[in-house]
């Protein structure tokens, strides 16, 4: 680091890729100490040397967010027919040609692929991104890119493809999460089925947090005539708006993505019009003229700032470490240890509390879910039994009974559904906020005691409010066998034994079958609420424990640090101090140039 930036003042407006080219200076002449944030600092430098604008595609599970990118690259690219993808979010960049390169997390090198007429875009996807072929992610893949030519993307727009909160896969609402913060803008999806949900709403306002600037896409406008349309857009406005008091109105596009790539495969402009889609690129445009690059300074400041905080942190400790003698320091250093076991003690107390909670709850729902099993044998029940009752012909019996199902498990269970999950999601949720509350004064108690041991500024917990994903069944179980106990099959059947003793098998049967309908689709329900509810305790749990050790590992590793320089300047340290200091002193009015 030159003598020139290290006098660099707040008072001076700096550019944001001066800001980071004189941090990543002042981070190399700290050492591999602060390797991490400088790799955080590279690659942001690269991002806003490219102009990569990052805008992800959100919302809820089949809201049509694959049919909107397709139409947006004005091609069927994207697989909108197979299973729920996996927790791996899809980026989408420029390119030449389409190509799809695969990532994997376990160190082996990425693989390339060009889609053909044999092995299309959509069996490659399938292969790495979809529960079917990947399952529980099972070959490690990290991310996904797409490059296509589509001019969106050459105006330096990556899509970002984000897991659907909401879906049926447990990780996919934490990895749209993690995704956030890489992200500058988003187009949030929704749809009139069924109407924004509240689990929409708590997700939205903490992308509003996360993100300057957001559009929202109102689809699926084809299902609905101008009266319903009027009436939803109504419905969404109002919610929307009673989620951000005090805020503009804001502006919502109705679109059909369905249309909107119906017209763009035919070239007819007319329909791409009349879809909606071409407002929202004409939007997109003019946003991205005026005030892409303004946005993408936004947010990559906003992360700048983060990684600084963390390093300043860090030359706070040493620096309060390189005062004290070497003796001392080690007395402070073992001090600080010994608080360290309560905490451990702690933790695990809090880390058996949550256990039992969740048993608890658990329990309850096993409770409410006995009394939905019955409720549904009372409501289905009597419409199957009619037929069995009264219908003299066994075909016939299985036919109706079959088609009865098929319209009664849907209808009932659907609604039920949702609330038996709203109302386990509510529990849930007021538990981990009563665990956050305990989480934050555990950690609050480790920062606190590292700045009075350490003598470093105080900072408490951020405090972030629990989160719990909800992942309902996309599909109900109403298949009923045909006739599994006819070894002989129905024609032989009908001709070797009485149509009274067809009957009789036929109705007990089929009075099984749908008893063990219900039972299964129970058995559904409860299988996703456990899933989500021990993925978000277990993550919860997960996320203490990394976020106090974190906590302890920072102020452990600085007064290491300070040590270590300490012996091998033999106690002489001032030379030394002056250097952090500078650094420090930087770091400091860097950080605050970015405003």
């Amino acid at each position: 680091m030159n003598e020139s930036s290290a006098t660099t003042t707040h008072k001076q407006a700096l550019p944001l890729p001066e800001i980071l080219e004189r941090a990543r200076d002042c981070l190399s002449d700290l050492g591999v100490a602060y390797e991490a944030p400088h790799r955080d600092l590279d690659m942001l430098q690269q991002r806003l040397a490219e102009g990569r604008f990052h805008l992800a595609v959100m919302g809820q599970f089949k809201r049509g967010k694959s049919t909107l990118l397709n139409a947006l690259l004005g091609e069927d690219l994207l697989p909108t027919d197979i299973l729920p993808a996996t927790s791996i979010p899809t980026y989408i960049l420029a390119g030449d040609a389409v190509q799809v390169r695969v990532y994997f997390s376990g160190g082996e090198p990425a693989r390339d692929f060009l889609p053909t007429a044999e092995v299309p875009l959509s069996r490659v996807l399938a292969d790495y991104v979809s529960e079917q072929g990947n399952p529980h992610n099972h070959r490690g893949v990290s991310r996904v890119e797409i490059f296509h030519p589509a001019s969106l993307l050459r105006q330096g727009v990556v899509l970002i493809d984000t897991p659907g909160i909401g879906s049926t896969l447990k990780h996919n609402t934490e990895i749209t999460h993690q995704t956030l913060p890489r992200c500058d803008a988003a187009l949030f999806l929704v749809s009139p089925d069924p109407p924004l949900t509240e689990t929409e709403l708590e997700f939205l306002g903490q992308v509003r947090a996360l993100l300057p600037r957001i559009f929202y896409l109102f689809n699926k406008i084809d299902y609905l005539d101008s009266r319903e349309l009027q009436a939803s857009l109504e419905f969404l406005r109002e919610n929307l708006q009673r989620a951000q008091p005090g805020g503009e109105a804001p502006r919502i596009f109705p679109i059909s993505a369905r249309q909107a790539l119906d017209a763009r495969l035919r070239g007819d402009d007319a329909a791409r019009r009349s879809s909606g889609l071409a407002e929202v690129e004409e939007n997109l445009i003019d946003f991205l003229r005026r005030e892409k690059m303004q946005v993408l300074q936004a947010a990559l400041k906003r992360q700048t700032s983060d990684i600084f905080s963390d390093a300043i942190m860090k030359l706070q400790v040493t620096l309060s470490a390189l005062h004290l003698p070497q003796e001392e320091l080690q007395q402070r250093l073992d001090q600080f240890k010994q608080t360290l076991p309560e905490i451990e003690r702690e933790q695990l107390a809090a880390s058996d509390i949550l256990a039992g909670d969740l048993k608890r709850l658990v329990t309850h729902l096993n409770e409410e879910l006995s009394r939905l099993r019955e409720q549904a044998l009372k409501e289905i029940a009597p419409a199957v039994e009619t037929y069995l009752d009264s219908l003299e012909d066994p075909e016939e019996m299985e036919r109706l009974v079959r088609s009865t199902l098929e319209r009664a498990i849907p209808k009932f269970f659907s609604p039920a559904l949702q609330s038996v999950g709203a109302r386990t999601r509510g529990e849930a949720i007021k538990i981990l906020t009563l665990h956050q509350q305990r989480s934050n004064k555990l950690i609050e108690q480790v920062r606190r005691s590292a700045a009075d041991i350490f003598a470093v500024p105080y900072q408490a917990p951020a405090g972030e409010g629990a989160y719990i994903a909800f992942s309902p069944p996309s599909t109900w179980n109403t298949q009923v066998m045909i006739s599994d106990l006819d070894p002989l099959g129905q024609r032989l059947s009908r001709k070797l034994l009485s149509k009274r003793f067809r009957r009789n098998r036929t109705v007990k049967r089929l009075r099984r079958q749908y008893q063990g309908l219900i039972g299964q689709n129970i058995e559904q329900i409860s299988w996703a609420l456990r899933q989500s509810l021990d993925e978000s305790f277990r993550r919860y749990d997960a996320d203490l424990r990394e976020q106090l050790s974190k906590t302890v590992g920072a102020a452990q590793d600085a007064v290491r640090i300070a040590m270590d320089r300490k012996r091998a300047l033999r106690h002489e340290t001032a030379a030394e101090e002056v250097q952090l200091n500078k650094h420090l002193e930087h770091l400091l009015a860097l950080r605050e140039s970015l405003g």
